[in-house]
């Protein structure tokens, strides 16, 4: 069983309760796998077996599929579990003999509805239809499930739990040491819903307030990667290139980076908290966003004087005497982004469902 194995202590009829989780094998790569092994592991403190599925191999190559000991089982044993939690996708195998499914939405709705207009796809219908399918869909936070409620045939089945990381993870960090402060930070990987480009334009601005500021951009993504040459060497005397202290491509250990900048910023125009911000929080890193309860510098959509603004509130704050902006924002995140904690909802959940099926 691997990571965060603990006594099994919750039993449906005398047998310990059996979870799989439905994903993709992406370590280090995909934000939806690190939270599936999240969930794992602390589901297994909390007494349960809990285990990861691949439902695209039916029987892992255990040599290969091998994450410091986290590895997935096959469809035959994942046939014995009382709850199948969909991250992906079920095996129609397993989704046929399953006695509770649940459905975990990690893509923004946004994000489904452009897909549907530019790829003429069904990303939007493919959420309400999980929702109308599955005993149970949780939305990870209040902006998706304000959204999907809506949709909830059989009032009841929207489930919020709020999305959470493994603050263990975070110890011991050692953080990168930046040249120029404020070190600004953004880990976003490009989507329709999270465009880390105003934050490069918001930058020249930026720096008209605080000369010293630099932009450190990471997580690019590699395939357009002459985009992102244009975007910042074809600027005027190449000012929005100079305005970076780093630019890197995708990389598979964002948490030194994140520990040593001063401000992060959240590029999400919902404000949703992605799970990068989460950890900046929790390495005691301040985050500038367009919304969200969890920071007070909120800057105007896309508007980069309002960016520049925010983020030099943010650092004037952090340079106050007595400041205790770092504490506040690490404080924060212990309070609500710890899975130890949220992961209480989702046995609760199981055992709810688990009960309705039995009678």
């Amino acid at each position: 069983m691997g990571v965060g194995q603990r006594p099994l202590t919750h039993l449906i009829k005398g047998m310990i309760m059996f979870i799989v989780h439905w994903c993709n094998w992406g370590p280090k790569i995909s934000g939806m796998y690190e939270s599936v092994k999240d969930q794992c592991k602390y589901e297994r403190r909390e007494g349960l077996r809990s285990e990861l599925g691949i439902h695209y191999e039916e029987v892992p190559d255990l040599a290969v599929r091998n994450d410091k000991g986290f590895t997935p089982i096959t469809w035959e044993e994942a046939k014995k579990a009382d709850v199948h939690v969909t991250h992906s996708m079920i095996p129609d195998p397993i989704k046929k003999l399953a006695k509770v499914t649940v459905a975990v939405l990690h893509g923004p709705t946004e994000h489904m509805v452009i897909d549907d207009w530019t790829k003429h796809g069904s990303g939007l219908n493919l959420h309400i239809n999980l929702l109308w399918e599955h005993d149970a869909t949780v939305c990870l936070n209040t902006h998706e499930y304000d959204i999907m409620r809506l949709y909830d045939e059989r009032v009841g089945r929207c489930r919020y739990i709020p999305n959470s990381i493994d603050l263990e993870a975070l110890d011991g960090v050692q953080p990168w040491v930046y040249q120029n402060h404020p070190a600004i930070i953004s880990c976003d990987t490009p989507r329709t819903e999270k465009l880390p480009v105003h934050i490069i334009w918001a930058m020249p601005y930026l720096i008209e307030k605080i000369p010293s500021a630099r932009l450190n951009i990471f997580s690019l993504l590699l395939e357009p990667i002459q985009y992102w040459r244009n975007i910042f060497v074809r600027s005027h005397a190449r000012v929005l290139e100079t305005a970076c202290e780093s630019i890197q491509l995708a990389n598979n250990n964002l948490r030194p980076f994140q520990a040593g900048a001063d401000i992060g910023f959240n590029n999400n125009y919902s404000g949703i908290a992605s799970r990068v911000t989460m950890e900046m929080m929790a390495l005691g890193i301040p985050v500038v966003s367009y919304n969200g309860a969890y920071t007070k510098y909120h800057a105007k959509p896309f508007d980069l004087h309002s960016i520049a603004e925010q983020i030099a509130r943010c650092w004037n704050d952090l340079k106050a005497p007595g400041s205790t902006l770092r504490d506040e924002t690490l404080r924060y995140a212990r309070e609500n982004f710890d899975r130890g904690k949220h992961v209480k909802a989702y046995v609760e959940l199981y055992k709810e469902l688990l009960a309705k099926k039995q009678g």
